[in-house]
């Protein structure tokens, strides 16, 4: 029973999403420290892989398809590991990281099997093992990391980023990956990542390019003309060593609210008023909650009747709305007389 709910997920589909970005960029420049990609990409033998998969992932993975499949399955994984090698050199990369952002590449290779078949089933069991044993190989990186020390160098690069998934809703509670790489080569960095709103939360590890991390949306407000404040997008800043800092903004689609207001200001009289600000979301169409603001004075919240008294000859006070929880720019429905 448990063999058999391991095939079935592995060989679900993924979710289409239209074209996947890389991770590593294949028009990368090669790197003359790379070091040798099959010594790199050293795993488990051929005649020992499928004892691996059951020993390590109690995979079902058959020999004979092994056997069948492996020539073909080591062409397919060969650009990967030119790949890993060629990361190695980057300052602060570190072989784990490498092969981490690698390791999608293999597995979908495997999506070349018709989905659901067992060729697809008994593919992503030799990927994933594949991948889980690559070891050995930090003398490997030391080398490529030493020779790249000993490069010419001149002043500070540029990182170029991209931040997976391409877009986000403002409720986003989920994965997310920033991926970083040098402007010029196209060579993955593993830089550090500061997130300067929503929840940002790593348990394993510092977060870095490269790093799946968990993100709550958020946004963050900043002073505008009219001496209120708007709500913005949040910003990911990017530190390498040899590199100048990359702030880049994350792709969060933020809503607006349309503020009206029953009746206009140019129809109250002194005494008491009974007035409806109705706000609604930009995107959705429904109705929003916010602060009704008389000046610095609280009436009340959006979309429901508030009561203004006016004394006999005193001003119209400013009246604007606010986001109590941060989700909208605040917005002005009538200005002070």
């Amino acid at each position: 029973m448990k063999k058999t709910l391991l095939l079935f997920l592995l060989a679900l589909p993924v979710m289409a999403q239209g074209p996947v970005r890389e991770a590593f960029p294949s028009d990368y420049t090669p790197s003359p420290c790379a070091a040798d990609p099959a010594a790199v990409c050293k795993s488990f033998e051929k005649n020992r892989i499928a004892e691996y998969a059951a020993l390590f992932r109690n995979f079902d993975l058959k020999q004979a398809w092994v056997d069948a499949h492996w020539d073909e399955m080591m062409g397919l994984f060969a650009p990967f590991c030119t790949k890993i090698a060629n990361c190695f050199t980057v300052k602060d990369n570190t072989w784990i990281f490498c092969i981490d952002l690698m390791r999608d590449d293999f597995i979908d290779t495997c999506e070349r099997f018709p989905q659901g078949s067992e060729d697809r089933a008994q593919c992503r069991m030799l990927a994933i093992t594949y991948v889980t044993g690559i070891a050995g190989i930090s003398d490997l990186h030391k080398a490529a990391q030493e020779c790249a020390a000993k490069q010419v160098s001149t002043g500070l690069h540029r990182l170029e980023a991209w931040v997976r998934p391409e877009k986000m809703g403002l409720n986003y509670n989920g994965p997310l990956t920033v991926f970083a790489y040098d402007a010029e080569t196209h060579l993955p960095v593993r830089a550090s990542l500061s997130v300067d709103a929503g929840k940002l939360t790593r348990t394993d590890g510092p977060a870095a390019a490269g790093s799946i991390l968990k993100w709550r949306a958020g946004l963050k407000r900043m002073p505008n003309a009219q001496n209120h404040s708007d709500v913005v997008l949040p910003t990911a800043t990017l530190e390498a060593t040899g590199y100048e800092p990359l702030t880049i903004h994350f792709p969060v689609e933020v809503p607006t609210a349309q503020v009206t207001m029953t009746p206009p200001a140019a129809q109250w009289k002194p005494g008491p008023n009974t007035i409806t600000v109705t706000a609604v979301d930009s995107i959705t169409g429904k109705p929003v909650e916010m602060r009704v603001m008389a000046g610095e004075t609280v009436l009340g919240d959006t979309n429901r009747p508030l009561q203004l008294e006016l004394a006999a000859g005193e001003k119209r006070p400013e009246i604007w709305v606010t986001s109590l929880f941060d989700h909208y720019s605040d917005v002005v429905v009538a200005e002070k007389q």
